[in-house]
């Protein structure tokens, strides 16, 4: 009971501060093919997605987004793709200052996907939000990276939109 009384709670936190846009710590950065951590001004494209091309030949970027995701001050690529026909995944590329490392993979959401960056905790590293569908079924989570690893901390729903 505690533990969905907490979700509606955090739920109504997110909704709130997404309609008070500018307020806060968000930075959104969701749109494919605009996103500056996909493209660089010389129209190459980022080391890290780069790195993730080279290590996923096979797999379709979807959407990806940048921020600094492991305190380092040095930006990083959260990436979700395609795995097969009715599944995603997703992952982060750590840029170790020009060395480049992936993160665990987990399952990401089908269709509409978004990723909004929100300093949770007011403390590196930051988190980052996933939303998204799979048919009528809609959820979210909130993830941050400690070390190498891509921690699932808190969400609802995601099981049916993966």
């Amino acid at each position: 009971m505690f533990r969905r009384w907490l979700a509606c709670g955090l739920l109504v936190c997110l909704v709130a501060g997404g309609m008070s846009a500018g307020c806060g710590k968000t930075a959104v950065n969701e749109t494919k093919g605009s996103d500056k951590s996909e493209v660089s001004e010389t129209g190459e494209p980022s080391p890290c997605l780069s790195y993730f091309i080279s290590t996923h030949p096979d797999n379709e970027v979807i959407k990806s987004a940048g921020a600094d995701l492991d305190g380092d001050n040095i930006e990083d690529l959260v990436l979700i793709y395609k795995e097969s026909e009715d599944k995603n995944k997703m992952l982060v590329v750590l840029d170790k200052q020009g060395e480049y490392q992936c993160t665990n993979e987990t399952p990401a959401p089908v269709s509409n996907q978004v990723i909004t960056f929100k300093d949770i905790d007011d403390k590196p590293p930051l988190e980052f939000i996933v939303q998204g569908m799979k048919g009528a079924n809609i959820g979210y989570g909130i993830y941050r990276v400690e070390g190498a690893n891509l921690v699932d901390l808190f969400g609802e729903g995601m099981k049916d939109c993966c």
